[in-house]
């Protein structure tokens, strides 16, 4: 499996698409309920600047595995790259508190895409805001 997978992407980076998606929609066949074969599948179509077929792929990934970070990243990038960017800064978001550090950095790293900016500090003070008690907003807003 690994050794199939190294190759798809080895492919996928040698810009050789129909043969990288090949072996991962067969790993998908063989693996429907992992992930990495439709993270393989999602990261072809952003090669290929399909971002709405990435962003299918990558949900498929996280219906098969829920907690996959990696995959929520993914997501969240080529919901920004497909010109969604609320949606994708909300999803990056999340991945940025994930623990898994090499998906929190690098959803972190593209928050700082200058198409987020806008939408990164919304999400964080709906995030803040969401978290206060009422009697804590009261007191912020001055009320009683």
């Amino acid at each position: 499996m690994e050794l199939l997978l190294s190759i798809g992407h080895f492919a996928r980076v040698h810009r050789r698409f129909d043969e990288a998606r090949y072996l991962f929609e067969r790993m998908a066949l063989l693996y429907p309920q992992r992930a990495f074969s439709y993270l393989g599948l999602g990261l072809v179509e952003i090669d290929r600047l399909n971002y709405r077929g990435a962003s299918r792929w990558f949900g498929r990934a996280l219906e098969a595995e829920p907690d996959s970070a990696l995959a929520l990243v993914w997501l969240g990038a080529s919901q920004v790259l497909e010109g969604h960017y609320a949606r994708g800064v909300r999803t990056l978001t999340t991945a940025a508190t994930s623990d898994v550090p090499g998906a929190s950095s690098m959803a972190a790293a593209f928050l700082q895409l200058p198409e987020c900016a806008p939408y990164a500090g919304r999400v964080h003070a709906a995030r803040v805001a969401a978290s206060l008690s009422t009697i804590e907003r009261l007191t912020i807003r001055g009320g009683y």
